[in-house]
């Protein structure tokens, strides 16, 4: 059972994540075309994928392709820290250079836990300021603190399986297509608009889109505008029909429909119940 948990998101989606949870506990998820890093602070973890089972423990670290998995939460305190990289903010990362982690072709590893180093673990509780104060990450810094992450995954000592899970991500025709949907998933397209922009059919684009999102594009797109009203509802004053028009609905009926039918609450009655906690 989740205890607690802090989320700080980029663009409505959640980028770094601190949980805790009441054990034992057992969970099936499916995460894909990503990859996670997964430091547990408190605890012992197993996951079973694809290729193996692994377990680790406090002070620990993972770095894996999120596909399907089983995790099992043994008895005890348990604490951890996840951070995802999804293509598209890799692929805006290192717009403007070369990633080293393209420079060699590697075969796809299966994951492999590392022991903390201290400049790991500086970079984790050096987090913690950001979970309890969300608003102080914009996205020029978490831009960052993925490198700097990164960076220091690099020179640990499982880099080969590091630089082959990173390598993967930036598989071209998907990054093309991902980063295509994310710089547009604001905006006022519809569909076909859409697709057009991906270079696709209709037919073939929502085929495309449900491969690599494992959802249709009107109800993945439809949410993701509402997550990211709801964060601008209580980060900024903006107005409701302002942030209706910012996030990509085109009349402010429908967006107070859609939102009300989300989170229960109309967008003004929403704003109100966070501002008040």
């Amino acid at each position: 059972m989740l205890l607690e948990e802090s989320i700080v998101s980029f663009k409505g989606r959640p980028l770094f994540q601190r949980a805790k949870i009441k054990t034992p506990f057992t969970a099936a998820g499916q995460m894909d075309d990503m990859a996670c890093f997964f430091y547990l602070i408190r605890g012992t973890y197993e996951v079973i994928e694809s290729r193996g089972a692994i377990k680790v423990g406090a002070n620990e670290a993972l770095v894996k392709k999120c596909g399907n998995y089983v995790a099992h939460l043994h008895e005890g305190d348990w604490e951890c820290i996840t951070i995802l990289f999804y293509p598209d903010i890799l692929h805006e990362i290192y717009k403007f250079e070369v990633p080293s982690f393209l420079s060699k072709s590697e075969p796809l590893l299966p994951p492999k836990k590392m022991i903390a180093n201290e400049l790991l673990d500086k970079f984790i509780h050096n987090l913690f300021i950001y979970f309890d104060n969300p608003e102080l990450m914009d996205e020029e810094l978490a831009l960052l603190k993925l490198k700097e992450l990164i960076l220091i995954l690099l020179k640990s000592e499982q880099y080969a399986s590091v630089n082959s899970f990173l390598g993967d991500l930036f598989t071209p025709d998907k990054l093309h297509f991902t980063s295509a949907i994310e710089n547009n998933i604001f905006s006022n397209l519809n569909l076909q608009e859409l697709a057009f922009v991906c270079h696709k059919s209709l037919s073939s684009f929502k085929r495309e889109f449900k491969k690599i999102y494992n959802d249709t594009p009107a109800r993945y797109i439809k949410n993701r505008r509402l997550d990211y009203a709801a964060q601008l509802l209580c980060s900024t004053e903006n107005s409701v029909s302002a942030i209706a028009f910012e996030v990509g609905f085109q009349d402010i009926t429908t967006f107070s429909a859609s939102f009300r039918e989300k989170f229960d609450l109309s967008p003004s009655h929403y704003r109100m119940s966070q501002t008040s906690k």
